[in-house]
């Protein structure tokens, strides 16, 4: 997390609007989506994980450092049944490419602007958290610095409620 907060503080605080719903539980879309692989998903295939979504792009600078918390939230609970994803909106560029050259782990999910308009994104990054359940249980539009710190405490809140394993090891 570290990470994001020094690069977020470097190109500035209050990138956009921000809106939360922090108690949101409306059911998701149950999309396709072509991964990194070419392989055809789609979000139900992730029932009974934590999926974490960040609607972004290659291009737009807010977006980069929003690739970073990706990368953190990967690295704290990957191990966790939490799936940690960029949907691909809007690009003009090769994401694959540009996850592998910055050493990205998490997956990515190519030619996502439809997917993006069901969620009704018009900001990049946006952020999506859908629980075990498959209902949304967090949006975030934007990038601030307290972003990561807000995510983390959706993902930990619900990996405590739902993981025997996690609650044990979290304390």
């Amino acid at each position: 997390m570290q990470r994001i907060v020094k690069r977020t503080l470097a190109v500035g605080l209050g990138l956009g609007l921000v809106v939360s719903m922090a108690g949101c539980s409306t059911a998701a879309n149950n999309w396709h989506f072509t991964d990194s692989q070419g392989e055809v998903r789609e979000l139900s295939d992730y029932k009974g994980q934590i999926v974490v979504i960040n609607f972004s792009n290659t291009w737009c600078e807010p977006c980069q450092d929003a690739a970073d918390l990706m990368q953190d939230l990967q690295e704290q609970f990957g191990r966790h049944n939490v799936k940690v994803m960029m949907i691909s909106s809007w690009e003009r560029g090769d994401p694959q490419r540009w996850m592998h050259d910055r050493g990205y782990t998490y997956g990515v999910m190519l030619h996502g602007t439809d997917i993006a308009r069901q969620y009704e994104v018009d900001q990049l990054p946006s952020f999506v958290v859908v629980g075990v359940d498959g209902r949304v249980i967090y949006r975030h539009d934007g990038l601030s610095k307290s972003t990561p710190a807000k995510i983390t405490k959706v993902v930990e809140k619900h990996l405590r409620k739902h993981s025997k394993t996690y609650a044990q090891h979290s304390g």
